[in-house]
């Protein structure tokens, strides 16, 4: 690839391409500079899920697990409608204050005047309304419908039936209201749904890094401080209603407590009624020293039996937790056993485990140090269950034996009512009655306890702050994509023009497609003054032009023993590719080099060779001899005075009724056969060989065939019909010419021909082709 070709081909156009830079880099730099930038706000918030349990003063002995939980419902209530509802309604988001600008409203943080809704927010219309303060007031437009109201004094609180509002000066534009006269602001209204829809896509709330405990807020607007304002508003609001759930979370514990404790109290007070009418009711009071005794020694046993299979059961339980638990797992230290040695030992067992877990943060298991203490570990687990196996098996012993000792005392207190064995039921239901009113008495105070140190988990680990990097439009990726675009969107258009392009402009347009045609040169295009300016001392670029064409006209013609004139033929395939125009040029060219031509007009349907001699169309010439064969074509040739004295002139004479019947009779061959004996070259100026058929009926009698074609004219597809002609031999000894080539056009091919004295003929820059 020729890229010095390529590139010359695109530079041509180069007002395009500025033009194009001009326009979009500037509407850029306008836009950028014409719009309110979008910034990005954004705070980092903790919300730690852990504090509630650590801050509480409630002890419990269940096992919880020590998991981290994700955000997603504080998430969820954060971009809920009703929490941003409040916070639409604290901020008035429903209301937006802008300056008016010619392509967007801006934001302005200097507002002089404060606008108050008339109606509720859900209520307000979708509206915008242009503000301009003047001296009497305010002048306020409905975009919408241009409807004008003016609203005098600017402290009134005047109501207008279509305005939803009442609107008055701050305190700080009525102490300076001349810096804020006839300047133009506008006001926006929105209903809550659409303020809300707003909000939502303009606020973000991800988890950031770790834990996931750490939200971050972000919110993009054109007002950075109301961004602030509206993440400080979340965050304030957020953390008041962690503390207000808390609160009630609270208040129900409390109140379900207390309404348990009240129903804990009768059922108390009915069971001792009850104990106290048994007793009066049955005498038991009366009983002597013996019943006492063995009613006492009865009840004592039986409670030794009972703390004993109470022990017996914690013991197994113990046990058997103890052996399902892992080599790293804690074991428990609350089994509430009769064992202070046990429970010293599993306190210490945990201790060693812990060191266990340090000890594996700092190195691998394969350790030995940590295998030694997991082995260590290992034993004194067994030492344990080996302790607690012996408790138990004297714990059964002794089971045995209270056992006995309580069927023993059964049996001496036979002597006692049977409703002595229903006071003990009594006993005990009492006793747990007692028991759980204590118990529930306890969770009330500490309830009440925890609802006096109340806090929230929330705390603040990054304040709102804005990046003043704008988001939207970014300034330097703008201007780039503009005039990326400015540059690609004329060099799309050219390339798309060229590549649909079929007209012939160059050699190169020829070049692969007619490889067994020669190409013989290029006519210049010049100006319609200068086509006569070829005499024989001219060096205009027409001259040198047709002289170069000549001498490569030279290489094509045939070696002629009997010296006789040659024969050169102009034809093209349409008309208006300038066949006469070059037929004229190159006549006078060889003439002007003592060479005698004879130059016949031979479009007998649309002549052309008058108008650059500047003669009427009627004058005779080759149709009055072709239908007359008694005439001397001799007497209609003719001589141009400011040509060459070496130049004749065989105009086509009077249109014919039948130019192909005169073409085709032996007048026409006569007449070359004796102009070849008179002249050095006989130029035939031709109709176009694709529109009649008259060319093709003589051509084989032309020495040397010229085809033309013009640049920016002709079309490619004539190429085609042109090697079709010389395959089926109806034209003969061809050669291409390139007619109306353009200096600025040719794509590295231009002329050199060119001198100062001579002005170039201007083309318009808009032109493509």
């Amino acid at each position: 690839m020729d890229f010095k070709k390529e590139f010359l081909k695109y530079f041509k156009y180069w007002p395009w391409f500025a033009v194009s830079l001009i326009l979009f880099g500037g509407g850029a730099y306008y836009y950028i500079g014409a719009v309110s930038p979008s910034y990005e706000t954004s705070a980092l918030i903790n919300i730690d899920t852990k504090k509630p349990k650590d801050a509480e003063i409630i002890g419990t002995n269940n096992v919880k697990k020590d998991k981290e939980e994700d955000l997603e419902e504080e998430k969820m209530f954060i971009t809920s409608n009703d929490f941003l509802s409040t916070i639409i309604t604290d901020l008035k988001l429903n209301i937006n204050y802008y300056e008016k600008g010619y392509l967007d409203n801006k934001v302005s943080y200097d507002i002089p005047f404060e606008v108050k809704s008339l109606v509720s927010n859900d209520s307000l219309p979708q509206m915008a309304y242009n503000v301009k303060i003047v001296e009497q007031g305010f002048i306020v437009n409905e975009v919408s419908t241009e409807k004008r109201y003016m609203i005098r004094n600017h402290t009134s609180s005047r109501v207008f039936k279509n305005i939803p509002f009442t609107i008055e000066l701050t305190s700080k534009a009525k102490k300076n209201i001349l810096n804020y006269l006839d300047k133009e602001y506008v006001v926006t209204l929105e209903p809550t749904g659409i303020a809300l829809k707003n909000l939502k896509a303009a606020l973000n709330v991800v988890s950031y890094d770790s834990p996931n405990t750490n939200l971050l807020l972000s919110h993009i607007g054109n007002n950075p401080a109301l961004s602030v304002k509206i993440l400080d508003k979340l965050i304030e609001s957020l953390d008041k209603d962690i503390v207000d759930n808390k609160q009630k979370k609270f208040t129900k514990t409390i109140s379900y407590l207390n309404q348990r404790i009240a129903v804990f109290t009768k059922e108390k007070d009915s069971i001792e009624s009850i104990k106290e009418n048994y007793l009066s009711n049955n005498n038991i009071y009366v009983l002597d020293q013996y019943i006492a005794a063995k009613t006492t020694e009865k009840t004592t046993t039986t409670a030794n039996s009972l703390l004993n299979e109470k022990q017996i059961a914690l013991t197994r339980f113990a046990i058997d937790d103890i052996r399902k638990s892992g080599s790293t797992s804690v074991l428990g230290t609350d089994y509430n056993l009769d064992l202070p040695s046990v429970s010293s030992m599993l306190a210490n067992y945990n201790t060693r485990l812990m060191e266990s877990e340090v000890l594996l943060q700092r190195a691998q298991k394969n350790n030995p140090t940590y295998l030694s203490l997991m082995e260590q570990l290992k034993i004194q687990k067994q030492t344990i269950l080996n302790t607690l196996g012996d408790y138990l098996n004297h714990l059964n012993q002794t089971n045995v034996v209270n056992k006995l000792e309580q069927d023993n005392a059964v049996t001496e207190a036979k002597s006692i009512p049977t409703k002595d064995k229903e006071l003990g039921n009594i006993n005990n239901n009492l006793s747990l009655k007692e028991e759980t009113y204590l118990a529930l008495l306890q969770r009330r105070e500490e309830a009440i306890l925890n609802g006096a140190v109340l806090e929230s988990n929330l705390s603040i680990l990054d304040s709102p702050q804005t990046n003043y990097s704008a988001i939207f439009p970014k300034p330097k990726p703008f201007m780039l994509g503009a005039i990326l675009f400015g540059f690609l969107l004329p060099l799309g258009f050219i390339y798309l023009t060229l590549q649909m392009d079929s007209k012939i402009h160059n050699e190169e347009d020829i070049q692969g497609k007619l490889d067994d045609i020669p190409f013989l040169g290029t006519i210049p295009k010049i100006h319609v003054s200068k086509k006569l300016e070829n005499s024989a001392t001219s060096r205009s670029i027409i001259a040198e032009a047709t002289c170069t064409l000549f001498s490569n006209i030279s290489y094509l013609l045939p070696h002629k023993e009997d010296k006789k004139g040659n024969i050169l033929l102009f034809c093209s395939s349409i008309q208006g590719e300038g066949k006469s125009f070059c037929a004229y040029h190159n006549a006078i060219t060889i003439s002007n080099l003592n060479r005698k031509v004879l130059l016949i007009g031979a479009d007998l349907r649309n002549p052309q060779l008058h108008d650059y001699f500047n003669v009427e169309k009627s004058t005779l010439g080759l149709s009055n001899f072709l239908s007359n064969k008694n005439e001397d074509w001799k007497s209609f040739v003719v001589k141009e005075p400011n040509s060459s004295e070496n130049l004749d002139i065989l105009f086509s004479g009077k249109i014919p009724p039948n130019p192909t019947q005169l073409l085709t009779n032996s007048n026409f061959e006569i007449l070359l056969e004796e102009a070849k004996n008179l002249y050095d070259f006989i130029i035939i100026d031709t109709a176009p060989v694709q529109v009649v058929s008259d060319t093709l009926n003589f051509s084989s009698l032309a020495d040397v065939t010229l085809y033309i074609v013009k640049s920016n004219y002709s079309d490619k597809r004539s190429l085609s019909q042109l090697k079709n002609f010389v395959k089926k031999g109806q034209l003969k000894n061809v050669g291409i010419v390139i007619n109306g080539i353009n200096e600025k056009n040719a794509y590295g091919y231009g002329y050199t021909y060119s001198y100062k004295e001579e002005k170039k003929e201007k083309k318009s820059w808009f032109k493509i082709a």
